[in-house]
């Protein structure tokens, strides 16, 4: 028995709560965010910036004209616009298909505003990290999680501010000094460019700033984000620049072509976006077909899993209940423990099959009621290696066979039938070498009484880090 895992008081409370006859049917637990110190210092970090910003951002706006190139008569038509436009949404998803955050057509009128309200006369950032603020509410809709949506916002509203900075300080240096956006001689190619450096800066720290942020929230190091949503995104991002452009240059005089033109642009990559999403549907709902009848087999293949360990229960007539009692301690303890969800599936089968080599041992020697010989405990010993090599063959796309196989193996290497030592042994191995140990003190047999739980901890502590 290896007690190099601790049997918690925890975990024993954890399990005695339980059903005794009920075994656990379902071990893959839905994704809950779990709000570390890390990520709430981000989420209340990225609230108080982009509220101050926002605040600052109104104060500068209502400080515009009413009329005028750069007054409050156009920003309230782009408002409107907005307000339109921001339904059509990419999303961003995770690999599972989780929503993190949206990209909107209407990101256009936010670069216009930019455009517009940037540079002299306006000077104001106001106009464009508003329109920002009303484009992250609207699409973060569809975000799960009331403080990922608000992260959402206020990334977008953060990434709209400094992208503009960063927009006006590439505009002045190429411009070679001041310019103001109603100036006739900033012609398309100069704009174009710092035009392209903002979106690419708001792509950037709104996408990532999302990403670090389900990573924190999750506890992974890493959260994939799905490669063609990304792709999608970033089309949209060049045709809302684009777009923008186009509609600068029809606002200076250029035409309405050009305003038709720009239009067209985003209204076709919606379109294309929204045929692509059909078919993605499509193929997921296939998917999720494929994966309801890959779980009926997996519910299949875990009946047919318990009728053998009843099978092996009735055997041995001394132990009765014994897998289904296993079963549900090794399932507390994995996730105590927090192993991956491959070794949880490993424990839970494994529990109830852990002694199928036993069907290969005689019954008297089984339920004997006392002391086994030599000869009768080298017959019993072989239990573990004919268990292995019969779920061998089943080939379990989890570690079941280690369980099987090396269950009885010890800390010290005094165990069998491999005599392997400390981390040597696979950890769902050790867990159920600990929980059968514990069971089997803790059952009354023929020749003994069954110990009390004080008893049977303290003797699995007394073992620790030898057997």
């Amino acid at each position: 028995m290896l007690a190099v895992v601790v049997l918690s008081q925890a975990a024993l409370d954890r399990v005695n709560a339980s059903h005794p006859t009920r075994a656990p049917r379902e071990i893959s637990e839905k994704f809950m965010s779990n709000f570390n110190w890390k990520s709430l210092s981000l989420l209340a970090a990225v609230v108080v910036v982009s509220a101050i910003i926002l605040l600052l951002g109104f104060v500068t706006t209502l400080r515009l004209p009413l009329l005028g190139w750069s007054g409050l008569a156009p920003l309230v038509i782009l408002v409107i616009l907005t307000l339109i436009s921001s339904r059509f949404t990419v999303a961003v998803t995770s690999a599972d298909g989780t929503s993190q955050t949206n990209k909107s057509v209407a990101d256009a009128f936010i670069f216009l505003a930019v455009m517009m309200y940037t540079m002299a006369p306006a000077n104001s950032f106001g106009p464009s990290v508003i329109l920002a603020a009303i484009v992250g509410f609207i699409a973060s809709v569809s975000v799960s999680g009331k403080w990922s949506r608000v992260f959402a916002v206020g990334t977008t509203i953060i990434s709209t501010f400094v992208a503009s900075l960063v927009y006006k300080g590439v505009l002045v240096t190429m411009a070679g000094g001041a310019v103001s956006a109603g100036d006739r001689g900033l012609v398309l190619d100069i704009l174009l460019f710092p035009l392209c450096v903002f979106g690419v800066v708001q792509y950037a720290l709104s996408t990532f700033g999302t990403i670090a942020f389900a990573s924190l929230t999750s506890g992974k190091e890493r959260v994939k984000v799905s490669t063609e949503s990304l792709i999608w995104t970033l089309i949209t991002q060049v045709a809302n620049v684009t777009s923008a452009a186009l509609f600068f240059s029809a606002i200076r005089g250029a035409g309405v072509p050009f305003l038709f033109v720009g239009a067209l642009i985003i209204t076709l990559v919606h379109l294309l976006y929204r045929f692509n999403e059909k078919r993605v549907s499509e193929v997921t709902r296939a998917q999720g077909e494929k994966l309801r009848y890959i779980e009926e087999i997996a519910d299949l293949h875990m009946n047919t899993i318990e009728s053998l360990a009843i099978a092996i229960d009735a055997k041995d007539q001394t132990t009765h209940g014994h897998v289904r009692r296993t079963q549900i301690y090794a399932t507390e303890m994995g996730r105590l423990l927090k192993v991956s969800e491959s070794e949880l599936r490993a424990l839970v089968a494994g529990a109830l099959l852990h002694d199928i080599g036993k069907l290969a041992v005689p019954e008297y020697i089984l339920n004997k009621p006392g002391k086994l010989t030599e000869a009768e405990f080298a017959k019993m010993k072989i239990h573990p290696t004919v268990g292995g090599d019969i779920l061998k063959r089943v080939n379990f796309p989890y570690p079941v066979e280690d369980i099987v196989r090396f269950h009885h193996e010890k800390w010290d290497g005094s165990g069998y039938p491999k005599g392997l030592r400390a981390e040597r042994i696979p950890l769902v191995a050790r867990i159920i070498s600990v929980v059968d140990f514990y069971d089997a003190t803790r059952c009354d047999r023929p020749y003994r009484k069954g110990m009390k739980r004080e008893d049977s901890l303290g003797l699995l502590q007394k073992m620790s880090g030898t057997a």
